[in-house]
C-alpha cells in the first residue's frame, strides 16, 4: 500500500517538473517547489496525530468457549478528530494454558479520526488467551511514511471448556413444581449403604446422577466432590475438562454446591469451593492462567484424600464415577 502511495506522488512530482520544463517562469516553479515540500508538510501535519493515536482493546465479559469464534473489537481513536491516510495494526492472541498463538492484521483509512474494528479469534484449547496489540502504526495524509504509536493496551479472556454430558445430568426437577434447575434437597445427601432406610433414599436425585443417594441427617445444601488431575494428552486433558465444566454445571443448576480437588503438579491437590457460576468461572480462570505441569512418574501420584460422601473423579478414558 505505501509503495502504490509512493508511486502515485512520483507520478505527481514527474508531472510537476514537466509542467516547470513546458512552461518556464514563477508559476512552474511554484508548482514544482510546491510538489517537493508536500510530503514533509503532509508528515508535519499528521506527526502529532499519530503520535498520539490510541488502541484499546474489548472483548466480551462473559468470556467464550474454546474451538468457537470469540469477538473481538479494537477502538482506535486519534486527537482531534483529525484524519490518516491509514491505520494499520496487528492483533495478537496467545493461550497462557496451551500456548496457542495466533496473529491478525488490518489495515483501513481512518477518516472521522476514531474506528471500531470488529474482529474474532477462535481458540481451539481451553484457557486464559491474552490478546494485545502488537503494533498499530499511522501514516500521514499522503500515505508515504509510516509513524509508530506506542504499543496498545491488552486484555485477557477465559475460554471455557465445551460442556461435556455430566454424567447424564438433565437439570430438570420432575417433580409437583416442576422447577428448572431446582433441587428439593434441603440437608447433605451421600451414596447409598447396606442397612440404611429405603424412606431416606432420595428417589429424583439417585434418578438424575444415576445412583442411590440417602438424605443425611445434617441440615444445610446438598454438597458434592468432584476431583481431577491435569495429567495427560492435550487431546485427553481438553475432554476432561469438557466433562469436569459439564458435570459442575449441571451439579451447581441442581443447586448442589461443590468442593473441588485439582491436583497439577506433584504436590498436593489443590481445593477450590464451588457455588455459583461466577465461582466456577474463577476456578476455571485460574487453572487457565498457567501451563499444566508434566505429570509424575508413574506411580508417584498419590490417590485422592476425599471424605465420605458424594464423590466424582474424572479419569482419563471414563466419563466419571461416583464412589462411596
Amino acid at each position: 500500500m505505501m509503495a502504490l502511495c509512493w508511486l502515485r506522488y512520483g507520478m505527481g512530482l514527474f508531472g510537476a517538473a514537466l509542467f516547470y520544463v513546458l512552461f518556464p517562469g514563477w508559476l512552474g516553479g511554484y508548482v514544482l517547489v510546491l510538489t517537493l515540500l508536500l510530503p514533509l508538510f503532509s508528515l508535519v501535519f499528521s506527526l502529532p496525530t499519530a503520535l498520539l493515536l490510541r488502541g484499546e482493546i474489548l472483548l466480551p465479559p462473559e468470556g467464550g468457549r474454546r474451538a468457537a469464534p470469540c469477538p473481538v473489537q479494537v477502538h482506535l481513536k486519534a486527537p482531534w478528530g483529525l484524519p490518516l491516510a491509514r491505520v494499520a495494526f496487528q492483533l495478537q492472541y496467545e493461550n497462557m494454558f496451551s500456548h496457542e498463538k495466533g496473529r491478525e492484521s488490518h489495515s483501513f483509512p481512518l477518516v472521522r479520526g476514531e474506528e471500531w474494528v470488529d474482529s474474532a479469534f477462535t481458540s481451539h484449547s481451553f484457557g486464559v488467551v491474552q490478546c494485545r496489540l502488537r503494533y498499530f502504526r499511522g501514516y500521514d495524509l499522503l500515505g508515504l511514511f509510516p509513524i509508530f504509536s506506542r504499543k496498545g493496551e491488552g486484555d485477557r479472556v477465559l475460554c471455557r471448556p465445551l460442556e461435556g454430558a455430566g454424567l447424564e445430568m438433565g437439570g430438570h426437577d420432575p417433580g409437583q413444581d416442576g422447577d428448572q434447575g431446582k433441587s428439593p434437597m434441603g440437608g447433605e445427601v451421600r451414596p447409598y449403604r447396606p442397612g440404611d432406610s429405603l424412606k431416606s433414599i432420595h428417589w429424583k436425585n439417585s434418578a438424575r446422577l444415576q445412583t442411590l443417594l440417602v438424605r443425611s441427617e445434617g441440615g444445610g445444601r446438598a454438597g458434592a466432590l468432584v476431583a481431577f488431575d491435569l495429567y495427560g494428552t492435550p487431546e485427553t486433558l481438553q475432554s476432561k475438562l469438557d466433562r469436569a465444566w459439564g458435570l459442575l454445571s449441571g451439579l451447581l443448576r441442581q443447586e448442589i454446591s461443590c468442593q473441588v480437588l485439582v491436583r497439577r503438579g506433584e504436590g498436593q491437590a489443590e481445593c477450590f469451593h464451588v457455588e455459583n457460576q461466577g465461582e466456577l468461572q474463577k476456578l476455571f480462570w485460574t487453572l487457565g492462567e498457567k501451563q499444566p505441569a508434566a505429570p509424575p512418574p508413574q506411580g508417584g501420584s498419590a490417590p485422592f484424600a476425599v471424605p465420605e460422601g458424594l464423590y466424582f473423579r474424572l479419569e482419563d478414558e471414563e466419563e466419571g464415577e461416583v464412589q462411596p
